[in-house]
Order: structure tokens, then C-alpha cells, then sequence
């Protein structure tokens, strides 16, 4: 399709007006909208098709190849575009990020700058420089995002705003609602670092799948060789014989095995939903939020039941994700009010997991609350946990570990709501 001076695929251009949340392209499109198309192409695809000069507008062609030219000099734009190359959406967002930082672009009237594209002297060069620094940290921005909302369904037809309504037959790509959200925008890059943070710490995991003899085999591996083998190296007239043994992988050597669970039980997540969460700018509620994502993201790396309560006086919301199965948006949405109510939400994350069918045992419960209840039925709640093989582990958002302390197995103080402290990601997933 004819834009300036180039000639850009209709799907492309579809891609970038789609992505940026913009009416698609016409042929009545103005001047500055073509070559914002023009400039996605380039980070989109690297190269452009140029029109014939007979295709080519002429009174715009000098305005849009010096503009172009201005880009290309620069070897910060040219960067850029590798990053953005094949993603639509991050080459929507480079773009946006481009034309914030760049202002109003120079109008086509106005005559070309007098120094030579990409010099000293070219007046964009030095905004194009200080523009590209902030797209390629928008795109890394957009990428963490995405990572944290990995496994989260967004629905079509509906808006990222708390309650409210649908904005259209479809919705619109994760990076233009990010950028319209902030709270969701803080969730997902919160939520990105918490999720690396915790495959680190799978990763580091000392597995013990094959420690126990359960036989004597031939092969060729030294460190399980018998002792009788391993005697010939010392007796110069057996050496040779052994070498023999061990080049045909007919050494005597044990033969370990193990057993390794594939699967363990649910993990439920309770999540305080009281009216205290959603205090200071909702940071707790954020980082709250976010851990759940960074768990839900856990229970799918291990096939596990993953289980999302909400509760402030009394659990009001319940999502059961199946292993591998995405958690539905609505749940990043659900409204902070009310009290707390611990007891409640302890058992009705019990009586998730004993409803869980299969009979699943050694499962886990995360309490995460900023407030304190009644302890008079933790410990009754405590034998059931027991009973069923379940593990509580409690996170107390702003206050002492020791409020949660009646109801779990373990529990931890939070005062970092920028990260996951050392001892919590530790005991969380390590």
C-alpha cells in the first residue's frame, strides 16, 4: 500500500495500526500518520520497498526521505530495528516510545535541515539518539510485561480496568493495554522478575532421582565401577585388561535406581483482598498479585493444580486452574474491601485441596495477608492441614511473620514490595 516514499504490505500496516490501537490505514491518511506507518515498517521488516519516483508524492518525498535518512544514520536506530524485527508489538511500542521523545516532528512545509543526515549539525540527531535509548528500553519494558502475564487469558471484549465494561468485538494487544494500565503494567513487570527469580531457584534444585543399588550391571562408568575392578589398575599385569573392559563397557559396575515424584499436590494461593491491601497506591495488592503469577507460573513448570482464593471477611472469589491451563484475567481484577478473615480463607483453601480429585497428598497452601484474625481456630485448622498432607506457608505483607504464625507451618515478614527477599524465594521455590 502507497504511503510516502515507500511501499508497505497491507498486513504490516494492519499490524501497526491494530497494535497501537489506531483506525486502519486509508488512502485520505495524513502526511505525518503515513510515515509513522513507514518508520513501523523499517522496525518491523529492516528493509522497505520504495516506490517508483511517478508513485511517490511529490510535494512530501523530500520531507519524508530526509526524515528517513536522519534515522538510518544512526546506528542506534539500526539496533532498534533488529530488536523490533518480526514483533509487531514491540516495534509498535519502539515507535510510540520514538515519537513521545521526539515531539512534534518538523512540519513538511518547513525547508530540510542544513547539515547532512546523521551529522553534528543535523538538529534530529541528537533527539533521535536520546528517542532510540528510550524505545529500546520500552521494548525490553514490554518483553518483561509479557513474561509476567504469561499463563494469564485475556479475554476479547474487555477492558483492563477494574469493573469495567467492554470497549469493543475484540481486544486490544497486551502492549496498548499496558500502556492504558498502570496497575496492570506494574503487576506484569513485577511479576516478570519474580517468575525469573523463581526458575533460578528450580534450577538450582539438587535432584535426587538415582541413589539407591538396586543391582550389579556392565558398563563403562568409573565412578560406580565395583572395587574388584577398580583393584586391576594396580597390578601392572591386569591394567591393560581393565582398559580392554572399559573400551567395550564390560566393566562390573552398580546399577542405581530411584524413584522421583513427576507430580505433587495443589497449590492454593489465598490472597487478601481487604480494603488495607489497597491502601498507599495498592503496592501490597500489586505485590501480592504478582506472586501469584510468579506461583501459578511454578505450578504449571511442575504439572500441579494451581488455586486462586480471594477473601477479605469471607472468601468471594475461587479459580481452579488445571495443570498447563491459563488463569482467566478476571482474577488479576478482583476488588480490594472489607476486613480479614484468616480462618475462612484457611479452610476454604482445605477444602479445595481435599475436593481435588485424584487424592492429591503433599500440597500447598500460601496465605498472604497484611492483617491479623483470631487465632482460636488455627489449630484445629492446623490438624485438618496435617491430616491432609498439607503444607501452609504464610507471607505477612508490612508486619511481623509471627501474625501468621499461629496458622502456618512457616511464615515470613514482607518489607520489600519491589522484589522477593532472599529467605522468601527460598522457601517458596527452592
Amino acid at each position: 500500500m502507497r504511503r510516502l516514499i515507500f511501499d508497505v504490505p497491507k498486513w504490516h500496516l494492519i499490524q501497526h495500526r491494530d497494535a497501537r490501537g489506531l483506525p486502519l490505514p486509508a488512502t485520505n491518511d495524513t502526511p505525518p500518520r503515513r510515515f509513522e506507518d513507514e518508520l513501523f515498517e523499517q522496525l518491523y521488516a529492516g528493509e522497505c520497498d520504495r516506490l517508483p519516483d511517478r508513485d511517490a508524492v511529490p510535494a512530501l518525498r523530500a520531507w519524508a526521505e530526509r526524515l528517513h535518512a536522519s534515522c538510518e544514520a544512526l546506528p542506534q536506530f539500526g539496533r532498534l530495528s533488529s530488536e523490533c524485527r518480526g514483533d509487531a508489538s514491540a516495534a509498535a511500542a519502539a515507535l510510540e516510545s520514538l515519537l513521545d521523545e521526539l515531539g512534534e516532528l518538523p512540519a513538511p512545509e518547513h525547508p530540510a535541515p542544513a547539515g547532512a543526515p546523521g551529522s553534528a549539525k543535523d538538529p534530529l540527531r541528537r533527539p533521535l539518539v536520546a528517542a532510540c535509548a528510550a524505545a529500546s528500553r520500552a521494548v525490553e519494558e514490554l518483553r518483561e510485561a509479557t513474561e509476567g502475564l504469561a499463563g494469564v487469558a485475556f479475554a476479547p471484549g474487555t477492558s483492563t480496568q477494574r469493573g469495567g465494561a467492554g470497549e469493543g468485538a475484540r481486544a486490544r494487544p497486551l502492549a496498548a493495554r499496558l500502556r492504558g494500565d498502570s496497575r496492570l503494567r506494574r503487576i506484569a513487570l513485577l511479576a516478570g522478575r519474580m517468575k525469573r527469580i523463581a526458575a533460578s531457584k528450580r534450577r538450582a534444585r539438587v535432584r535426587h532421582g538415582a541413589d539407591e543399588l538396586t543391582d550389579v550391571t556392565q558398563g563403562a562408568d568409573l565412578a560406580r565401577a565395583l572395587p574388584v575392578e577398580l583393584a586391576r589398575l594396580t597390578d601392572p599385569r591386569r591394567r591393560l585388561d581393565f582398559f580392554r573392559s572399559l573400551a567395550e563397557r564390560q566393566l562390573l559396575e552398580y546399577q542405581l535406581g530411584g524413584s522421583e515424584r513427576l507430580g505433587r499436590g495443589p497449590l492454593v494461593v489465598l490472597l487478601d483482598k481487604s480494603s488495607s491491601m489497597d491502601e498507599g497506591g495498592g503496592l501490597k495488592d500489586v505485590w501480592a498479585t504478582a506472586l501469584a503469577l510468579a506461583l501459578l507460573e511454578h505450578a504449571r513448570a511442575e504439572r500441579r493444580v494451581f488455586a486462586l482464593v480471594a477473601y477479605n471477611a469471607a472468601p468471594f472469589y475461587l479459580d481452579v486452574v488445571p495443570p498447563g491451563a491459563p488463569l482467566p484475567e478476571e482474577a488479576l481484577f478482583v476488588r480490594c474491601g472489607g476486613g480479614t478473615s484468616i480462618a475462612a480463607a484457611v479452610e476454604r483453601g482445605l477444602k479445595v485441596i481435599a475436593d481435588a480429585r485424584g487424592g492429591f497428598r503433599s500440597a500447598d497452601l500460601v496465605l498472604i495477608s497484611d492483617g491479623e484474625d483470631d487465632a482460636a481456630a488455627a489449630p484445629g485448622l492446623r490438624e485438618r492441614a496435617a491430616a491432609l498432607g498439607v503444607s501452609i506457608f504464610g507471607l505477612a505483607i508490612g508486619i511481623s511473620g509471627a501474625a501468621l504464625a499461629p496458622w502456618c507451618d512457616e511464615a515470613h515478614g514482607v518489607t520489600d514490595l519491589a522484589t522477593l527477599e532472599p529467605n522468601v524465594s527460598n522457601a517458596l521455590f527452592a
